[in-house]
């Protein structure tokens, strides 16, 4: 039994409980909170995640993803720490007329007869503003996205440190590759595709977030 594989167990609960809580996120959560968790995964890249979700959870309570401008929108991003506060807001504010408020009947369209990572891939080539990792990141925040990998800095960093891969260079044309690797990887570590994302966060920042 590896190390790693002795980190899963000692937070199995933890990690079980946050991943029924992604998973009710779809099944019980309304069209606006899953606008807002597309926007926690806007967010995020080169950023803080908890000032992230400090951000996102603020333009909620202000009630600004319903008809919030942009010059608002990025006013709060900006106030809360979030880098790049203008292009988030603008990608906010572009994908809005399309997810909010029916964004589960636009993702139920879109995954319908599709696997996680077909439906993965046709977010990232239509929400403006996500690529690969962001779209993944959306899907396992939703329960919906067991099978494929998050390939943030720090997952990479892993991935590299227990010598799944060589480098942590990434770019779209490897994505699909690094991720098979990692696939690969939880199945000899007997641990989930979505397990091994938490495992390997929580052993780059000692915590379980989203």
């Amino acid at each position: 039994m590896s190390m790693l594989y002795d980190v899963y167990l000692n937070i199995k609960d933890r990690i079980d409980e946050r991943l029924e809580e992604f998973r009710r996120l779809f099944s019980d959560g309304s069209g606006k909170d899953l606008f807002k968790e597309m926007c926690f995964c806007m967010c995020t890249p080169q950023n803080n995640a908890q000032k992230a979700w400090v951000a996102v959870c603020r333009l909620d309570n202000e009630g600004l993803f319903e008809n919030g401008a942009f010059d608002e929108i990025a006013g709060i991003l900006r106030a809360e720490g979030v880098r790049f506060h203008k292009n988030k807001a603008s990608y906010i504010v572009k994908n809005r007329p399309l997810f909010y408020p029916n964004a589960k009947e636009h993702i139920s369209r879109i995954a319908r007869d599709r696997g996680q990572a077909e439906t993965r891939d046709m977010l990232a080539g239509s929400v403006a503003g996500w690529g690969l990792k962001e779209a993944s990141h959306f899907l396992r925040n939703i329960g919906l996205g067991s099978r494929i990998c998050i390939l943030d800095r720090h997952i990479l960093r892993q991935l590299a440190l227990n010598g799944v891969i060589e480098t942590t260079a990434l770019s779209p044309k490897t994505y699909h590759s690094i991720e098979q690797r990692m696939i690969r990887f939880a199945e000899h570590e007997r641990i989930p595709v979505d397990a091994l994302d938490l495992t390997l966060w929580y052993q780059e920042k000692q915590e379980l977030f989203k």
